[in-house]
């Protein structure tokens, strides 16, 4: 055998041989394994202490995206649930609307319930009816005459009262009689026009004439005003509040409600060209001679308000009527009337 041979034959042995050490090498030095190191048993390990700066705070983690739940694998199909049984009609609203209030407001209602009460208008009181006390009864008709005394003149005054159950009519007929008859020619009319009511009278037309002057007024008692129309210029108007009389409607009105024996009286009156609000106050009995004999009267005087006198005597036995009345203007000009007969 020759050399050649010989070295064909070895190779692939010793290749073999090499690669497995190799191998065996690798494995090894992956595992990191190393021969055991003996230690010395009373050394202990070196302690090395350094300052190191605080530490910074860790930035908030990220908030995670929610996970998008698995789907469920559902190897066949599940059988559906039977569906509840629908109620009847009217409770089935009655719930939706009970649900839909509570989904929107839960806690309004309440509130709502507290401002519908508050809003709810409360039931009004009964109110009182007024009761007045009830008028002195006069006849349907009454003519009464009186002498006049105004400064030095003289003359008659005829006073007519006519009741047609819920209206009247009063009227005033003056003029001069004798020597001043021949000075003072023409007449002075005035006439009042209204209602009878439960607490009296209530004017509505007032005239007033003197020689050709005429002048009028209107009573409208729903707005409480009075429009006078006078005899020359524009028509005036007036306001007022409460009872309001003329200058001949108050006679009677104190004829119909009978003062009572002691106290005040206020009302608003007309005197023919103004309204002043008056208070009169009722004084003492007295009796006083008459064409008619001897009367009980009760006695009345307006209250000084600067614009003069004026005291009036009532018959208590003949419908609290007037027997004598004492006028005065401002200027001081006195007029006196005195009961010379009534009718019937």
């Amino acid at each position: 055998m020759t050399l050649a041979k010989v070295g064909r034959s070895v190779r692939p042995w010793w290749l073999a041989l090499a690669g497995s050490l190799l191998l065996h090498v690798s494995l090894l030095g992956g595992l990191g394994w190393q021969l055991p190191q003996a230690q010395a048993p009373h050394e202990s390990p070196p302690i090395e202490a350094r300052l190191m700066p605080p530490p910074k705070p860790a930035p908030p983690p990220p908030v995670a995206a929610a996970k998008p739940k698995p789907k469920s694998r559902v190897a066949f199909p599940l059988p559906r649930p039977a569906p509840p049984p629908e109620p009847p009609a009217d409770v089935a609203m009655a719930e939706v609307d009970e649900i839909v209030a509570v989904a929107v407001a839960p806690e309004a209602a309440p509130q709502t319930e507290s401002r519908q009460a508050e809003v709810e208008p409360a039931e009004a009181e009964p109110v009182a009816e007024v009761v007045w006390p009830p008028l002195n009864p006069l006849p349907p008709r009454l003519d009464m005459r009186f002498q006049v005394r105004y400064g030095l003149a003289r003359g008659e005054q005829t006073l007519v009262w006519i009741n047609e159950g819920e209206s009247y009519t009063l009227t005033s007929v003056a003029g001069a009689t004798g020597l001043t008859g021949m000075f003072y020619r023409g007449r002075f009319v005035q006439t009042s026009r209204g209602r009878i009511t439960p607490r009296g009278l209530v004017p509505e037309e007032f005239w007033d004439q003197r020689g050709d002057k005429r002048s009028s007024a209107r009573f409208d008692s729903v707005n409480d005003t009075l429009t006078l129309t006078p005899a020359k210029g524009a028509p005036r108007h007036f306001a007022y509040q409460g009872d309001v009389q003329d200058a001949l409607s108050l006679f009677f009105q104190f004829a119909l409600t009978a003062p009572p024996p002691a106290g005040q009286l206020a009302y608003t009156v007309f005197n023919g060209k103004k309204l002043r609000d008056y208070v009169y106050e009722v004084r003492d009995e007295e009796t006083l001679e008459t064409a008619l004999g001897a009367l009980r009267t009760l006695h009345l005087a307006r209250a000084a308000d600067g614009d003069g006198r004026f005291e009036i005597w009532l018959a208590i036995d003949r419908h609290y009527l007037p027997v004598r009345v004492l006028r005065s203007d401002d200027k001081g000009n006195e007029m006196e009337l005195v009961l010379l007969s009534i009718s019937p």
